[in-house]
């Protein structure tokens, strides 16, 4: 039961958002709030399904043989470097994507601000880059 509270938690917020995009009669807003609560709702209960589902009787052995899969996963070494190197490529993608992106739509003459928010995407990238390092560097 301690696994599933947070779910059922969600499963109530997503009621909750879901009745409140009903009784509201914003255009815009309602709508993103009704689809927010259902969206919430339901990865919720799907999650609660599959969960069920994999801690039942008959499927307890096969949970119990991908649980040691995954832990064995985590704490594989050469596992946590791929994880790792894979991160810092798709940074690296990303960081040239967005400056290309920005580059794209000063070229078509977008709106300013919308260029300038893509660059500010780009430098939050690169500053939250920096400082993860930094702090796991620390670490260890």
């Amino acid at each position: 039961m301690k696994e599933k509270k947070p779910l059922i938690i969600e499963i109530i917020v997503g009621i909750i958002l879901i009745g409140i995009g009903i009784m509201t009669s914003f255009d815009y807003y309602s709508n993103m709030i009704f689809a927010m609560g259902f969206g919430l709702s339901f990865s919720a209960v799907t999650q609660l399904i599959r969960m069920i589902y994999w801690q039942s009787s008959a499927h307890q052995e096969e949970y119990e043989a991908r649980k040691r899969a995954a832990y064995i996963d985590r704490i594989d070494e050469r596992k946590q470097y791929i994880r790792a190197k894979a991160g810092m490529i798709s940074y690296q993608i990303m960081t040239i994507f967005l400056l290309i992106l920005s580059f794209i739509l000063a070229l078509i003459q977008v709106r300013p601000w919308i260029i300038g928010m893509v660059y500010l995407l780009f430098i939050l990238q690169w500053v939250v880059g920096v400082v993860v390092f930094r702090i796991l560097e620390k670490r260890m």
